[in-house]
């Protein structure tokens, strides 16, 4: 498979936490999402304080801290505002790897011919 390929298989499924640094339950949604990256390896995890980076908040419409968006393929599949407990996350978290995964498939199968 090309490199440009793995790049684009590597990064379907992607979980934005939206926090502010003087938000409470932001430090508290961080605690419950400690050590969830590596249970989750194909996932990419991203922070963003919606004050220093106002135009990604405006992009995905988030207003409220902390806000949990999980995507795959580039889709919104779940959003939780407010703290989001462990297992809800896990949850939104393995439909979203399944719904990549199958995506993932299909790609690899059209590049293999």
């Amino acid at each position: 498979m090309c490199k440009m390929n793995k790049t684009i298989l590597a990064t379907m499924a992607e979980v934005l936490l939206f926090t502010r640094e003087t938000c409470g339950a932001c430090a508290t949604q961080r605690e419950q999402n400690e050590g969830i990256e590596d249970a989750y390896p194909g996932v990419e995890f991203r922070e963003v304080d919606i004050r220093t980076d106002l135009e990604t908040a405006e992009e995905y419409g988030v207003g409220k801290t902390p806000t949990t968006l999980v995507s795959a393929n580039g889709d919104q599949t779940d959003e939780f505002v407010g703290i989001v407990g462990r297992n809800e996350l896990e949850a939104a978290l393995e439909r979203a790897t399944r719904q990549s995964t199958g995506l993932a498939q299909r790609l690899t199968n059209i590049v293999r011919g």
